[in-house]
């Protein structure tokens, strides 16, 4: 009798051992954190190849939380990217409306962008948003600016089509090896 117990509990655990592992592989592309009033997602990644051959892409929807290769974005898709970015070299970085006409997607909505943030919003703030009622404040018109590697880390506001304030804190900045990217967090209005 000891040893069927013993047996069973042996498959038991086994079994478990299984099954939490085989769960815990499920991974979301981005760490996401919901509040009533804020989503915040942790270390998007942009490309810095403007050709997306490798994994980064350039472009980002906050309804989704994915990030997507322009060759990904269908009809589906293509309303709701809100955030696109374009990196030619170590001085020339900027997130773009995703409907800009030289970098962009044909028929994409709109997003403003403040790519230079002189004194509006601070890294200090970022860390300790928590509301999304915090951002209303923020008055966000597309500045056509640029920020160079050497600022980093740096931040970038945004309004999308829907009226949505947000923060990208852009964090670093990769060149060197096969795969040149740029990481970011994101907060956003729900």
């Amino acid at each position: 009798m000891i040893n069927i117990t013993k047996k069973i509990a042996l498959v038991l655990f086994v079994c478990g051992t299984v099954f939490t592992s085989c769960s815990s592989d499920d991974k979301n592309e981005n760490e996401v954190v919901d509040t009533a009033t804020l989503k915040t997602f942790k270390d998007v990644t942009f490309s810095l190849d403007e050709e997306e051959g490798f994994t980064a892409t350039r472009f980002f929807s906050t309804e989704t939380g994915k990030s997507y290769k322009k060759t990904q974005i269908d009809a589906t898709i293509l309303p709701k990217i809100d955030i696109a970015f374009y990196g030619e070299n170590s001085s020339l970085n900027y997130f773009v409306s995703p409907n800009d006409p030289d970098d962009g997607i044909l028929k994409a909505t709109t997003t403003d962008y403040i790519n230079y943030v002189k004194d509006q919003y601070t890294i200090d703030q970022f860390n300790k948003l928590e509301n999304g009622a915090d951002l209303n404040g923020l008055t966000i018109v597309d500045d056509g600016e640029t920020f160079p590697d050497n600022k980093l880390p740096l931040l970038v506001l945004f309004k999308n089509a829907a009226g949505k304030k947000g923060v990208i804190y852009v964090k670093s900045v990769h060149r060197v090896g096969g795969d040149p990217r740029i990481v970011v967090d994101i907060k956003i209005q729900k």
